[in-house]
């Protein structure tokens, strides 16, 4: 039943030079994350201190993102740092940054008593647009090599891809609707007020509700001796045996449980078993996660 072959992962071990111990890709990921944080940022300094000639902060932003990809992807392209990063959860934590330009949008807003315009607004938006879509890919890139160096070594027992359990599907596709009709309302709103930083946020949410929806699609799991693999073929995810309290196996679910608590179970690893593929018998995964894990009765 021992399977050592996994699935692999966009961006895995192939883009690393081993010999060295060099990634030239993440560093480059990385790069790209540096260069949409700080180039809008001196950028604003620029416009707010010098000129607001949008051919002038072109140029600014341009420069600004060529120095920062290439100083911080020559220094992010060890491999280790990949792996340290992709091993905290606090590698999330990027996402936040770059909205930090939608809430200085929005307390200028407020200060002023109108919206924000002209070409500081423009440079904002694209670093709140240009740093959420680097930081995901640099979050995602962490952990895949994260996973690689966890599973190295490692026995898989057993692999299987199925989607999201029909309770769970229900759940999730009723929070994307709701999140898809509050965005839809938000911007009616920003545009009845004419307040353009809260209409640029409403039209972040509407992306949210599609992550939401995308998590009910297949996943690749893994039962090995370092822990549960959970992916797809763009990312994934390994998690030690110490962060699961039980599995259970029934005709509805397959589940493994977090320890703590979860709201409605959300983070716990919850697939469909009538949709299993690759494993014909749900009882071999039960065998395989009991292994290293009690059975919830």
């Amino acid at each position: 039943m021992a399977d050592d072959s996994l699935p692999d992962s966009a961006g895995g071990r192939g883009n690393a030079d081993d010999a060295s111990g060099t990634d030239g890709f993440f560093g480059f990921v990385a790069g790209l994350y540096a260069a949409a944080v700080a180039a809008p940022t001196v950028a604003i300094a620029v416009a707010l201190g010098g000129t607001t000639d949008p051919g002038a902060l072109f140029f600014v932003l341009l420069g600004t993102a060529v120095a920062a990809v290439g100083g911080v992807g020559l220094l992010a392209r060890h491999r280790s740092l990949a792996v340290r990063l992709g091993s905290s959860r606090w590698i999330w934590a990027a996402m936040a940054l770059p909205f930090g330009y939608l809430g200085g949008l929005v307390a200028a807003g407020v200060a002023r008593g109108a919206a924000v315009t002209g070409p500081i607004a423009g440079v904002a938006v694209v670093g709140v647009v240009a740093g959420t879509i680097s930081s995901v890919g640099l979050a995602v890139a962490a952990r895949n090599r994260y996973a690689d160096a966890v599973l190295a070594d490692a026995e898989t027992l057993v692999r299987f891809s199925a989607p999201a359990p029909e309770r769970d599907a229900r759940l999730l596709k009723r929070a994307a609707a709701g999140l898809l009709a509050v965005s839809v309302v938000g911007f009616g709103v920003s545009l009845a007020v004419e307040f353009a930083p809260l209409r640029w946020f409403f039209q972040l949410v509407a992306p949210m509700a599609s992550g939401l929806f995308g998590t009910t699609t297949e996943r690749r799991v893994a039962v090995t001796d370092a822990g549960l693999l959970v992916g797809n073929a763009v990312q994934r995810t390994v998690r030690p045996w110490s962060a699961f309290e039980s599995y259970d196996v029934t005709d509805e679910a397959i589940v493994v449980r977090r320890s703590g608590w979860s709201a409605w179970g959300l983070l716990d690893v919850r697939r469909n078993p009538v949709e299993v593929e690759e494993v014909a018998d749900p009882e071999e995964i039960a065998a395989a996660l009991g292994e290293y894990l009690p059975r919830e009765q």
